[in-house]
């Protein structure tokens, strides 16, 4: 009678087993996030987050929200195709598990800018709703260890090494992933906020650029 005790809880954590191997041996070719030349993103990587919609505009680049918030710097995209942007890296507080960016996995994003004349970091957040637009801004000032600066990396669409960033607001209930879109800035360019939904048709997809393009570095708008 004991023996059969002991097979069932046995049975149970080899069928889990059996099954998160299967799982994960049926989507390895999908997991690692690659840039554009197919390769696997790395952690500490310096890479260029660049539209893959088509559109004209250029890479992102940390600007201020508006007029009174000189240092709460928003991700903004520059409206001139042959700029780059700013370079950012990934980090992953959670998983350190060799040195690749996987699929759906919390994540952190910063700029690397030599030029930063404001006292917050350089890591990505989500920001509270403004009072006056009713928005959530994606803005500088996160920290490694805070849910408000958590992204993760989905894929988008059927086109190559196309992705686009989320992030989850709430791990428990079922509509807490918010992706990440556009809006029209207070000067008039594209800047990065969360959406209410995880709708692709407002995602804003992005490609990564691994290449060195740091001669044409864009200096930060601030």
């Amino acid at each position: 009678m004991n023996n059969n005790k002991t097979a069932i809880p046995f049975l149970f954590i080899s069928l889990f087993l059996l099954v998160s191997a299967a799982a994960v041996t049926t989507g390895a070719e999908v997991k690692h996030v690659k840039d554009t030349n197919g390769n696997p993103i790395q952690r500490q990587t310096q890479y260029f987050i660049q539209p893959a919609s088509g559109k004209k505009e250029g890479g992102l680049v940390p600007t201020s929200i508006d007029l009174a918030h000189s240092c709460q710097l928003g991700v903004v995209q520059t409206v001139l195709p042959f700029q780059p942007g700013i370079p950012i890296t990934f980090s992953t507080p959670f998983f350190d598990i060799g040195n690749d960016i996987w699929i759906n996995t919390n994540l952190t994003i910063a700029f690397e800018s030599l030029i930063w004349p404001c006292p917050s970091s350089k890591i990505w957040k989500v920001e509270s709703s403004s009072s006056c637009t009713n928005k959530r801004y994606v803005t500088t000032g996160g920290s490694s260890i805070r849910k408000d600066s958590f992204f993760r990396i989905q894929k988008y669409g059927n086109e190559q090494n196309t992705y686009k960033l989320v992030h989850y607001q709430s791990y428990s209930a079922i509509n807490g992933i918010k992706s990440v879109g556009t809006t029209t800035s207070f000067y008039g360019d594209p800047i990065l906020v969360l959406n209410d939904d995880d709708d692709d048709n407002n995602a804003f997809p992005v490609k990564f650029h691994g290449e060195i393009m740091l001669a044409y570095e864009v200096i930060p708008m601030f």
